[in-house]
């Protein structure tokens, strides 16, 4: 119970810090970044009397160190500034975007998971064999295929030659869910195609390793069935390999729906720090930028405390 409670805190404390210099990094990337804010804002018919009036109610004329600390108080209360362009709450931006962002990632990642899983396992059972070189060569055609590449051209055989939907178009959860999701079904596809060869190729491996194991042939001399080895001792013994890969490729998806959403023309995060970018809107960029770091690390931290639920051994390393 001991090492539990250890690790438990070990990590969360790893959190904490990762977390700390994460922020450091954010806050100074876009403190140090030539040009005046206030300045971009006014226009350069601006006064300087004008300039320095907008600095100081923006707060740019305090010290770093205090911004800093203003800033990151605002970012874990939601509220980390108001938005140069918009002249709205970073965080109420965020907010309104945040549902295509994690609905598309939501989507991809039960895609990858409904159509690796079975690939994987159908794959494992006759290594070398026709289908497992079949599954093989299609892995490798489609973890080639880049998200941006693979969203063109499901756009023009949905959209262009098939008509089975209008692309482009986006309905809110709360006017209409069951629109809301279909409207994502072809962005997550497409974010999903690449992220689904990456997993059937490490559970694939994985399977192929436990299958090779002792444990193995003892519980088939048993007169255990392929079935229950499979369910009772291969899968819950790869565990540890898929929930690793599984974290790896949730964070993947996040960073690849940022792109995606510019291709089928969705109000998301993506489109919101591109406008952010272009418009040098310090406050929102950076509030994007951390909360996207903070949603990796926290998929990081909860694929290494279920790694170590799955995998006790983990704990005593």
């Amino acid at each position: 119970m001991q090492s539990k409670a250890g690790y438990l805190l070990g990590k969360f404390i790893e959190l904490v810090l990762t977390l700390f210099v994460v922020s450091l990094l954010v806050f100074a990337a876009f403190s140090i970044i030539p040009g005046d804010a206030a300045r971009v804002m006014l226009g350069p018919d601006a006064t300087d009397a004008q300039v320095q009036l907008l600095r100081s109610q923006m707060g740019l004329d305090k010290p770093l160190v205090v911004r800093y600390f203003s800033w990151i108080a605002g970012v874990f209360t939601f509220n980390p500034g108001t938005s140069y362009a918009y002249n709205m709450g970073v965080g109420e931006l965020i907010a309104q975007r945040l549902p295509v962002t994690l609905g598309m990632s939501a989507i991809a990642m039960i895609m990858v998971i409904l159509i690796s899983y079975p690939l994987a396992v159908l794959s494992s059972r006759k290594p070398g064999r026709l289908g497992d070189q079949v599954c093989s060569v299609i892995g490798h055609v489609l973890f080639a295929i880049p998200p941006y590449v693979a969203s063109l051209l499901l756009i023009l055989l949905a959209g262009s030659v098939f008509k089975l939907m209008t692309v482009g178009t986006y309905v809110s959860p709360r006017e209409n869910f069951i629109s809301y999701i279909g409207c994502l079904l072809l962005p997550s596809f497409a974010i999903a195609l690449p992220k689904i060869a990456m997993s059937f190729k490490f559970l694939r491996s994985s399977i192929i390793e436990q299958n090779s194991k002792d444990y193995v042939r003892t519980s088939k001399s048993h007169g255990l069935s392929d079935l229950k080895i499979l369910v009772r001792h291969v899968l819950p013994n790869s565990n540890v390999s898929s929930i690793t890969i599984i974290s790896i490729i949730l964070s993947d998806i996040l960073g690849g729906s940022l792109i995606v959403e510019q291709v089928f023309n969705l109000p998301g995060l993506g489109r919101l720090l591109l406008s952010a970018i272009s418009r040098r809107d310090f406050p929102l960029l950076s509030g994007i930028v951390f909360y996207l770091a903070l949603i990796t690390v926290l998929l990081y931290f909860i694929s290494d405390i279920a790694s170590s639920l799955a995998d006790p051994r983990i704990r005593l390393k």
